[in-house]
């Protein structure tokens, strides 16, 4: 099996022009039902990216989100997705959602986060790319935190049984989130800064906390975050990092498909993800441990996250 702790399938389908229906198996795209089944695909955190580029800066919108809220409804409704709501959600056989805000730009108050809930959102990224009124994003100047509206959400989200997601924090965003969380969180689409600098990527510090809180990092196919060379062995390279110092039980796989113009050189579409695990084996992961990265990691923290 395979949980994808990442990918944009509705943002694809909100700027494709004419795109294919999600049940073609399409050429050159990087994820589809298709491709999904043959990839053995279970579960996939799905993006519900908020934000407009216009006049050459990034801008929160609010019905952006909306709108990708829509988009998978609608492929629930047309193709039997099931999106998750609640832990018992899990068990269902056949491929499931679970809509992930990316980035809480656009909340203006916690009540906001319960709106987003009560549409079906399951997941909420403290911050995108910028830093907004709840903490520092990885782009960050100054090395700030979370802020003490920050605070307020994150223990709103994790009452709710909400994943709080840490891909793009600051790292002292991202410390404070994992003192202050109470249910293990995610980082759902980074790789190793200590393996290869990048503001994106996670440091020791912060995978030993997550560590602690009995999280996961998915690591991603983002090539500018692997290596000035980015390949699958490159990408092991991250995974054998985490594992040697803080354990297997910390990896997971968020791809980014749907979100990223191109991948390593194998790792063109999910159906072919298998090549990153078989590299995975190669480097002496067991067949056990290749299974944990792949899937069980990620339940784990789903059945303690969820409600």
């Amino acid at each position: 099996m395979l949980v994808d702790l990442h990918q944009d399938v509705a943002y694809y389908f909100l700027t494709s022009l004419s795109p294919p229906p999600f049940d073609v198996d399409a050429e050159g795209r990087q994820s589809d039902l298709p491709k999904l089944r043959r990839a053995g695909a279970d579960l996939v955190f799905a993006a519900v990216f908020p934000f407009v580029n216009a006049y050459g800066g990034w801008s929160p919108s609010l019905q952006l989100a909306l709108e990708a809220v829509k988009v998978y409804y609608s492929l629930s409704e047309r193709h039997g997705v099931r999106l998750v709501e609640r832990r018992v959600d899990l068990a269902y056989p056949g491929l499931k959602f679970l809509l992930v805000l990316e980035g809480a730009d656009v909340l203006n108050s916690v009540d906001d986060l319960r709106l987003m809930y009560r549409l079906g959102v399951r997941g909420v990224g403290v911050t995108w790319n910028l830093n907004n009124r709840w903490g520092h994003s990885c782009y960050s100047k100054g090395g700030g935190g979370l802020t003490e509206e920050g605070y307020a959400l994150v223990e709103a989200a994790q009452r709710l049984g909400m994943v709080v997601d840490l891909a793009h924090a600051g790292r002292k965003t991202a410390l404070d989130v994992l003192e202050a969380a109470r249910r293990p969180v995610v980082i759902s689409h980074a790789n190793v800064n200590d393996v290869y600098r990048h503001p994106r990527n996670v440091d020791g510090e912060v995978i030993k906390r997550l560590v602690d809180n009995g999280g996961v990092l998915g690591l991603t196919f983002i090539p500018r975050t692997i290596s000035d060379s980015p390949t699958v062995e490159a990408l092991v390279k991250h995974a054998k990092y985490v594992k040697e110092r803080y354990g297997v039980e910390a990896l997971a796989v968020g791809t980014d498909y749907l979100g990223i113009s191109t991948t390593p050189p194998g790792l063109e579409s999910v159906d072919r993800i298998e090549t990153f695990f078989k590299a995975l084996r190669e480097a002496g992961f067991s067949g056990e441990e290749v299974e944990a990265v792949a899937w069980r990691n990620a339940y784990r923290v789903l059945r303690e996250a969820l409600d």
